[in-house]
């Protein structure tokens, strides 16, 4: 077996280049380290998911007692937006029995 890279020649072309020659044990060796490194990236990579998956649970866990406050503040804004759509409804019904005197008068505006 060879160990080997690439190189570019004057030619702008690749080349395969020959480092060296290595033994059985050598290639063990080198495939040991790469599933250790890939091994590692996995570990790393799992634990990270595992970490957001708690931290999300541990977010929804605190947001339990503010819940009542937040949905009181849902209501209240609610109550404010429908009081000021009946005002304005309000306000609408009064311009059109206006509007609907003056048409059966026989005054158009």
């Amino acid at each position: 077996m060879f160990f080997s890279g690439y190189t570019m020649d004057s030619w702008q072309q690749w080349k395969i280049v020959c480092l060296t020659t290595m033994s059985v044990e050598e290639i063990e060796n080198v495939y040991i380290f790469g599933l250790l490194i890939k091994g590692f990236l996995l570990f790393a990579v799992g634990g990270y998911l595992a970490y957001r998956v708690i931290h999300k649970m541990w977010a929804a866990v605190q947001s339990i007692p503010k819940l009542p406050a937040m949905l009181d503040g849902v209501c209240r804004g609610i109550n404010t937006q429908t009081g000021m759509l009946r005002e304005q409804n309000r306000k609408l019904d009064t311009i059109l029995e206006q509007n609907h005197s003056l048409v059966v008068v026989g005054l158009r505006v």
